[in-house]
């Protein structure tokens, strides 16, 4: 009796005692584990990185070119938003004028599914107020005019505004936009639009100087689906063109177009005479042979009858009135 007492009551106390003990060592691995990866946490280091998506792409990778002449690209940085891909192409600058002469465009299509976090580039519309906004920003302090003449290059109308900066220093802002006709354009076909901004200055430039890249740039970016078109459709051949009955004739030139070729030749040696002169002998004048004529000896000593020299008679010294003999 005395023992199943004992048992009893000392085995309950050693049961509670052990899962005390596991209990204790339950927590003491809980805090170690949790002090472990608080230290490795801290060790742990991130590389440094941008917040934008701003990347920097080659040259070639540019999504619109300046002409070949100029002026050349330096580095070309790109943004990929939801909607739009975003370049700015720094271009070279000599000029004196603060800011940085650069080629912005934005091509809104359809962009890949991993674009979907980032932002949404934001659309502006082509107005007077609004380009001339954005050009007193990129050419702050410069006195800008905007242009009422209507132009085109060859991808359609654009517009620009153009003033006189430091210096010699002569500036432009340029803008226009890409995009089909309204009946054109559907959310499955001849969608997608192009906007391109472009600040320039060079010394010494005249107007038209600024204006031969607008002119001369070419785009060379495009989205893989067929259905953007921002361009429109093509325009439509002219009436005659492929049915029967219409011949066309080859174009004769005008006279005025037609230049002779030109053969370049090695010029004729040129020959120059000199003539000298030879110096004239004058002959004395034959004189006649008068009373008072001496005829003159040879330098033999035979005098010469042809050669006589006149000897002058003398002064007269008659009164007046009167005759010299």
């Amino acid at each position: 009796m005395a023992g199943r007492f004992f048992s009893k009551r000392f085995g309950a106390r050693s049961e509670r005692s052990a899962a005390a003990v596991w209990l204790r060592g339950a927590v003491a691995f809980a805090a170690v584990f949790a002090a472990g990866a608080l230290v490795s946490g801290c060790s742990t280091h991130n590389d440094v990185g941008t917040p934008t998506n701003a990347v920097i792409v080659p040259a070639e990778n540019a999504l619109i070119l300046p002409p070949p002449g100029g002026p050349a690209v330096l580095n070309v940085v790109e943004r990929r938003k939801t909607n739009a891909i975003e370049q700015d192409i720094y271009l070279f600058t000599s000029a004196s004028t603060p800011g940085q002469n650069v080629l912005r465009v934005q091509f809104f299509g359809p962009m890949e599914a991993r674009f979907d976090q980032q932002k949404t580039s934001g659309y502006v519309a082509v107005r007077s107020s609004e380009m001339m906004r954005q050009a007193r920003r990129a050419l702050p302090g410069v006195a800008l005019a905007q242009s009422s003449d209507f132009l085109q290059n060859n991808y359609g109308p654009f517009g620009y505004a153009y003033g006189r900066g430091r210096g010699d220093d002569a500036c432009i802002f340029a803008w226009q936009q890409i995009r089909g006709a309204e009946n054109h354009r559907s959310r499955l076909n001849g969608y997608g639009t192009i906007q391109i901004r472009f600040r320039y200055c060079a010394v010494g430039a005249s107007e038209n100087e600024l204006l031969a890249p607008v002119y001369g740039y070419t785009i060379t970016g495009t989205f893989g689906d067929p259905a953007w078109n921002p361009y429109g459709a093509p325009p439509p051949l002219e009436a005659g063109i492929g049915r029967v009955g219409n011949p066309i004739y080859r174009k004769e030139p005008a006279p005025a177009d037609i230049r002779p070729a030109t053969v370049m030749t090695a010029p004729a040696p040129v020959r120059r005479t000199v003539r000298v002169e030879q110096p004239v002998r004058q002959q004395p004048a034959a004189v006649p042979a008068t009373a008072n004529s001496v005829p003159l000896p040879e330098p033999g000593g035979v005098a010469k009858t042809g050669a006589t020299v006149i000897v002058p008679p003398p002064a007269c010294d008659a009164p007046a009135g009167g005759n010299c003999p």
